[in-house]
C-alpha cells in the first residue's frame, strides 16, 4: 500500500535546479507508477559545465538499506567523484530509493528502478540543455544491492555500459547458472571490477552468501577472456571505505583510453588495464589503501563575500588527484591555521556506503569575526601531502 507521501507524489513530480559553487547541481523526485514497488525516488545529478558537451553518465547505486540522506548521501557533493567526472566531460547521477519493503522494491529493474532512472535523464537533459545526456553510455557503481542492480542493467541494456565496478552482492545474479549464461556474452568485453572484503570470505560473515558466486563469475569470465579485475580489500568487509581509489582509479584507466588490457596466459589472474593500475592493483591488495606516487596538487579556488553585519562567506572548489583522496581541508586566515576540516592519517576516507565524511563535502564555511581579514584553503591528499595554497 502506497503512504499518503507516495500518492501526493504521484501527481506531483518535482525539480530544482542549484548554481552550485562549483558546477550545476539538479535535483528531481519521481512519484512511482502504478506498478512500481518503490514509495519514491530522489535523484541528483552534477555536472561541471552545462556548456560542454557530455560524454557519458556516471551512475553511483547505494546498496539495501532503506535510502535516505543520512544513510546515502548524495554522491554528487563529492569532491573526489566530481573529479572523475570532470576529467572526463561525464555528469554523475545519484539515484536514492525509497521503500518500506525489502530490496528487491528497488534493485530489481522491473519494480519501477529503471524506469525512474530514464525518468530522471530526460528530465535532467531537458534541465540542463544537453540533450545528449539522456542517451550517453554510462559507468556503473554499485555496492551489494546496487551491484546487483548494476549487473542486471548491464544484461538489459547491452552496449551501454563502458565499464562497471561492483563492491559486493550480486550473489542471487552471479549465483544463477541462467543470469550468468545471460551476463556472460554481454558484458565480456565491458571492463569489470570486482572489490570484495577479504572478511567477505569468511562463512561466519553475513555476506558470505556472494562470496563464491563471485568467484564463479569472475572465472567463467576470465576463462573466455573476459575484461574482469578481482581485488580483495584486506582491511574490510563489507563496507566501501578506502576501495573508491580503486573504483575511480579503474574508471579513469578505462574513460583515458588507457584500458589497453595486459597480456596474461593464467586465466585465474585478474585483467588490469594498464601496468600503473597493475601497480595500483598490488598496493591495494596489500595495504587496502593507496598513497600517490608523484603527487601533483593543484590549488583550490576560494572566494570571500562579506554582509552587512560583518559575517565573512567563504566559498570554495576543490579538485583532488583521482588517485591521491582527499583526507583534511586546511584554511588559513592572516596567514596561520584557522581550521582544519577532515579525516586523521589512517582513517578511511569514505564511509561504508562509499560517501566521504560530511566534514569533507561542504564548499563552504562563516566567519563571523570582526575585522578585515585574509583568507587562503588548501587541502591534503591520502598521504598527508598538502596542495600549494589557493590565491
Amino acid at each position: 500500500m502506497k503512504t499518503a507521501l507516495s500518492f501526493a507524489l504521484w501527481f506531483l513530480m518535482t525539480s530544482v535546479q542549484t548554481l552550485a559553487a562549483d558546477g550545476l547541481l539538479l535535483d528531481l523526485i519521481v512519484p512511482p507508477g502504478e506498478k512500481d514497488r518503490f514509495e519514491h525516488a530522489e535523484f541528483t545529478l552534477w555536472i561541471d559545465d552545462a556548456a560542454k558537451p557530455i560524454k557519458a553518465v556516471i551512475i553511483h547505486q547505494h546498496g539495501c538499506t532503506n535510502a535516505s540522506p543520512d544513510k546515502h548521501p548524495p554522491i554528487t557533493s563529492d569532491w573526489h567523484w566530481r573529479a572523475l567526472a570532470r576529467k572526463h566531460d561525464a555528469a554523475l547521477l545519484v539515484p536514492m530509493y525509497h521503500v518500506t519493503g525489502n530490496c528487491a522494491d528497488w534493485n530489481d529493474p522491473e519494480s519501477g528502478s529503471e524506469r525512474a532512472v530514464f525518468t530522471a535523464l530526460e528530465d535532467f537533459s531537458r534541465q540542463s540543455g544537453r540533450t545528449e545526456l539522456k542517451d550517453a553510455p554510462w559507468l556503473l557503481w554499485g555496492h551489494s544491492g546496487g551491484s546487483s542492480w548494476s549487473a542486471q542493467m548491464i544484461v538489459r541494456h547491452p552496449g551501454r555500459v563502458l565499464a562497471a565496478s561492483f563492491r559486493g552482492g550480486c550473489h542471487k545474479q552471479f549465483g544463477d547458472p541462467v543470469f550468468r549464461s545471460l551476463f556472460t556474452p554481454v558484458a565480456l568485453n565491458v571492463p569489470l571490477l570486482f572489490v570484495w572484503g577479504k572478511r567477505e570470505s569468511v562463512p561466519t560473515s553475513s555476506h558470505y552468501v556472494s562470496w563464491e558466486p563471485m568467484n564463479t563469475m569472475f572465472c567463467e569470465l576470465r576463462t573466455q577472456g573476459g575484461k574482469v579485475c578481482r581485488v580483495i580489500d584486506p582491511r574490510s568487509e563489507h563496507g566501501c571505505d578506502d576501495s573508491r581509489l580503486m573504483s575511480l582509479s579503474f574508471f579513469d584507466a578505462v574513460l583515458s583510453g588507457d584500458a589497453r588490457g595486459m597480456d596474461s596466459n593464467d586465466a585465474s589472474m585478474p585483467w588490469m588495464p594498464n601496468p600503473t593500475f597493475a601497480k595500483r592493483w598490488q598496493e591495494f591488495l596489500e595495504t587496502g589503501t593507496l598513497r600517490p606516487i608523484e603527487p601533483k596538487l593543484s590549488a583550490p579556488e576560494l572566494s570571500t563575500t562579506r554582509d552587512a553585519t560583518g559575517k565573512t562567506q567563504l566559498t570554495w572548489r576543490i579538485i583532488p588527484e583521482i588517485s591521491g583522496g582527499l583526507r583534511a581541508l586546511r584554511i588559513y586566515r592572516d596567514g596561520k591555521i584557522w581550521k582544519e576540516l577532515g579525516l586523521k592519517p589512517g582513517d578511511f576516507l569514505a564511509t561504508s556506503a562509499d560517501s566521504a565524511p560530511e566534514i569533507l563535502r561542504g564548499e563552504g564555511t562563516s566567519d563571523h569575526s570582526p575585522g578585515p581579514h585574509t583568507y587562503s584553503i588548501t587541502f591534503l591528499d591520502a598521504a598527508g601531502n598538502e596542495s600549494p595554497h589557493s590565491k
